[in-house]
């Protein structure tokens, strides 16, 4: 073959339409990266205003709040339903009028520190992950078993021996709320989206409160017997819990400890 003065030209040529073509390619990418994350970025701004705004709204109208809360309540009744709870019972309902009674008077808005971890865009995302999360593990740490070593006979029974313990000595109510609410958040924060999503302390302020205000003939009935642990837990307790965790919202004057 002979030499051909265009050889060197033309795959010069080619090298620069391959460099052409990577670089719109790569310029492509990145164009459509960024408007992803752009739009990733707007959306969870949206989102954040949406539920800010929402829980504006709560915190400015008790009724509003007391309507959330039944909502929740009854959304999360669905949940235990399927893991074999009587949410049909009086003592379930029972319970769910307690939640309700909780933000009776108003709910306030919490702020954590910025490094703790929120898993879920927003709200709705949060308890439809949060709700089976908390009903299997209120199943496992608050509901007896024929096995006297399971966790959920262990607890629910050292709760409901602790409550009887107090009621028997006539201890102050406070003490009392304070002694079965610690134990009943040590559980409840073993449960997946719960820890990392909620300070601990808080919790446990939120949850002793709860105990200390509720009507004490719903305690007799549920606190009395380790099946009725489970009952309350899942009617009154875990209601709050995932507003707590998914809203940062609480019963007003909750987050205080109890004095």
């Amino acid at each position: 073959m002979g030499w051909n003065p265009f050889k060197k030209k033309s795959w010069t040529d080619v090298g620069n339409v391959i460099e052409d073509t990577a670089t719109d390619a790569a310029n492509t990418v990145a164009d459509t990266a960024t408007d992803a994350a752009n739009t990733v970025a707007d959306t969870v701004t949206d989102v954040a205003n949406e539920t800010a705004d929402f829980v504006t709204g709560l915190v400015n109208d008790t009724t509003k709040a007391v309507e959330h809360t039944a909502n929740t309540c009854a959304a999360q009744a669905n949940e235990y339903a399927k893991q074999g709870f009587d949410v049909a019972s009086n003592e379930w309902k029972q319970g769910t009028q307690a939640a309700c009674n909780a933000v009776s008077h108003g709910v306030e808005a919490i702020e954590w520190a910025a490094t703790e971890a929120y898993e879920w865009l927003d709200a709705n995302a949060c308890y439809l992950g949060l709700n089976l999360a908390l009903t299997t593990g209120c199943v496992m740490y608050f509901t007896p078993k024929p096995d006297p070593a399971d966790p959920g006979t262990v607890t629910s029974t050292a709760i409901s021996t602790t409550y009887l313990g107090y009621i028997a000595t006539q201890g102050a109510n406070a003490a009392m709320a304070t002694a079965v609410g610690g134990l009943i958040t040590e559980s409840i924060f073993l449960i997946p989206g719960v820890k990392g999503n909620c300070n601990k302390k808080m919790l446990n302020n939120v949850i002793v409160n709860t105990i200390a205000t509720c009507n004490p003939a719903v305690l007799s009935v549920s606190l009395a017997t380790p099946a009725g642990v489970g009952i309350f837990v899942g009617s009154v307790i875990s209601p709050i819990v995932a507003q707590l965790v998914c809203e940062k919202i609480a019963p007003k004057g909750f987050t205080n400890a109890v004095s």
